[in-house]
Order: C-alpha cells, then sequence, then structure tokens
C-alpha cells in the first residue's frame, strides 16, 4: 500500500464510530469508492478534511522535501520566547607557590570568571496556502493520484521555510563580525595552486585551533576546537578545486580520515562574495525553534481552508567558539 492509503487508515482508525461506520477501509482497489463516500456524508468529510491535514502537516514537518543542510547545526526547541543564557567560565589560573608568610588565602573568595552572552527571539515567519475541498476530492481517482497529492500537498510551505531557514544561517555566517580574518592572496590562475595555498591555511590554522588560546574567538576566552569538533564550511565552487586527497593528504590521514566535517554551501553573501571557507566549532551557531505551528481558517463559503504555518525562532552565533573566516585578499 502506498503512503496515503495508511494516512487514511489512520484516520478513520481515530474518527467515530460513524465515520468508522460510512467510510470503508481504504485499499488500492477502492480509492474511489472512498472518496465517493467521504463527498456523500458531508459531515464525515467535515470530520476528514482537518484531520487529513494535520496528519500530513505532522508527518511533514519531520520529513521535508527540501533539506536545509545546515540544521544538523541547530540547538532544538524551547518552549518559550525568552532569551537564552549562554555561559562561559573561564579556566582558572595558578595563584603561586604557596607562601606561608604571604596573605592569608582561606579569608578570601576566589570566584571563577563567568562570561555571559543572551540570544533572543528574531525570527517569526508565517506562510500560507490555501485548500479547496473540491481539489482534494478530485484526487480520489488513484493511489497514484493521491499519493502524489498528499505527498505534495505543504511541500511549497515547508519546502519555503527551511530554504528560508538555510538563508538565515548562511547570512549570520556571512555578517558575523567577531572573525579572525585569514587573507588568501590569489594566484595567477592555477586553480590547483589556489588550492594547494588555501588548503594549507585551513590545516594550519586547524592545528592551531586545537590548543587552549584566545585567538580564534570573538569575546576573547581561552578556549580549543578538537578537529574532531571543527567544522568547514566552503563555497562549493572552492571545494571542486579542493579534492578529497589533497584535503587528506595535507594532514597525513587517508581519504577516509579527514578529520574536519566539510560542509558545501553555494555562496556567503550577495554579489562579490570574497569569503572562501569559515572554519568554527561546531558549536558556533546557537539556534533554537521556539514555535512550529499550522493553524486553519475555513472559509464555509468559498469551500476551502487557508492554512497558516508560523516558524519562531532564535538565530545567533556563540562570541565563545571559535571562528576563523578565509577571505580573499584583493591587496589596496
Amino acid at each position: 500500500m502506498g503512503y496515503s492509503i495508511s494516512v487514511l487508515n489512520n484516520i478513520r482508525a481515530n474518527a467515530t464510530q460513524e465515520y468508522q461506520a460510512r467510510i470503508p477501509e481504504a485499499t488500492q482497489q477502492n480509492i474511489i469508492a472512498v472518496g465517493n463516500a467521504l463527498e456523500q456524508y458531508g459531515l464525515l468529510y467535515n470530520e476528514f478534511f482537518p484531520a487529513l491535514f494535520n496528519k500530513i502537516g505532522k508527518t511533514m514537518i519531520e520529513s521535508k522535501l527540501f533539506k536545509n543542510k545546515l540544521a544538523r547545526f541547530k540547538s532544538g526547541t524551547i518552549l518559550s520566547n525568552q532569551d537564552v543564557e549562554e555561559i562561559f567560565v573561564e579556566m582558572s589560573k595558578a595563584e603561586g607557590a604557596y607562601d606561608k608568610t604571604g596573605p592569608n588565602p582561606l579569608g578570601r573568595r576566589q570566584g571563577p570568571d563567568v562570561k555571559v552572552v543572551y540570544h533572543r527571539l528574531n525570527r517569526q515567519d508565517y506562510y500560507a496556502i490555501t485548500i479547496g475541498d473540491l481539489d482534494v476530492l478530485r484526487v480520489f481517482r488513484s493511489e497514484a493520484s493521491l499519493d502524489t497529492f498528499i505527498t505534495g500537498l505543504f511541500n511549497s510551505v515547508y519546502s519555503g521555510a527551511e530554504y528560508d531557514e538555510y538563508l538565515a544561517m548562511k547570512n549570520l555566517l556571512n555578517t558575523y563580525d567577531g572573525y579572525i580574518n585569514i587573507g588568501i592572496s590569489p594566484g595567477n590562475g592555477d586553480h590547483a595552486e589556489d588550492a594547494k595555498t588555501i588548503v594549507k591555511a585551513i590545516r594550519n590554522t586547524s592545528i592551531a585551533m586545537t590548543f587552549p588560546d584566545t585567538a580564534f574567538n570573538k569575546a576573547k576566552v581561552r578556549t580549543w576546537t578538537p578537529e574532531d569538533k571543527q567544522v568547514l564550511f566552503i563555497r562549493g565552487d572552492m571545494l571542486i578545486n579542493m579534492d578529497v586527497e589533497l584535503l587528506s593528504k595535507s594532514f597525513h590521514l587517508g581519504k577516509a580520515e579527514i578529520p574536519l566535517e566539510i560542509i558545501p554551501v553555494d555562496a556567503f553573501g550577495d554579489g562579490e562574495d570574497l569569503t572562501l571557507a569559515i572554519l568554527a566549532d561546531k558549536d558556533f551557531f546557537r539556534i533554537w525553534d521556539t514555535l512550529s505551528k499550522m493553524e486553519p481558517q475555513r472559509n464555509a463559503q468559498g469551500l476551502f481552508t487557508n492554512y497558516f504555518y508560523h516558524h519562531h525562532q532564535i538565530l545567533s552565533l556563540s562570541p565563545f567558539k571559535n571562528a576563523v573566516r578565509f577571505v580573499l585578499d584583493m591587496g589596496e
């Protein structure tokens, strides 16, 4: 059975006794009969319609057609629109050798050096789609047509929301003002040599980031990022000239052992994009969903329903995490 058959029977299994008595269990052979029964019993169609779209909405949220390749760096979901507090505790500093003739440290309160930043709600988008009753009933011709209708129904809404999230996360990377910038001088048109220059800079920076230092983050806290916790966001056109073999050789490892996670993006900004790549801690993004909700509004006169999908988020970056940007140095 296809996707639509299981959806229809799931709705039926959770419906009222009258619905179960009048609407047959769906099979590949009786799709038209199910549609005719729903059209005949108007009150039962009113029970079926919201259940159908609630079921589709839940499923599509869990399995969107367009996938934001940066979504895996999100921090999860919070149930309020309040600020999210991020705390960093600095490493303790040595007091030196004990001096019995010196001041008594027992009477002194030595608190940790704590730094705090707040991440705030800054995205509140909604998307709209109109679904007509007759549009739904017309697809009860075959399992294939019903499958196509169901799987594609909210694709424009959720794909749009996912794409906008992807653009918002790229915009964070593009507009962040806390990077340590490393300039890459353009070569003489030899793409292979340019690739070697960039890879060398990435390798040297990656190694340097594994040691405790204040040099690679905006807050100037002493921190480090192990190689397996690093991610390289890189323009796709740069990655074309930077094959896996070149990267693996630069780290003196096999092709399957490259420690960095590599995420290609189409571009970081509009127009002349001088950013070639960004090497950062995997926890650099600080993103939470605060609301993901579909709301219907019925128009009985026009026999259609408007659905409004709301997506609210906190979109931010952590100043406590290491992040280095490699930019094309065009000189004066």
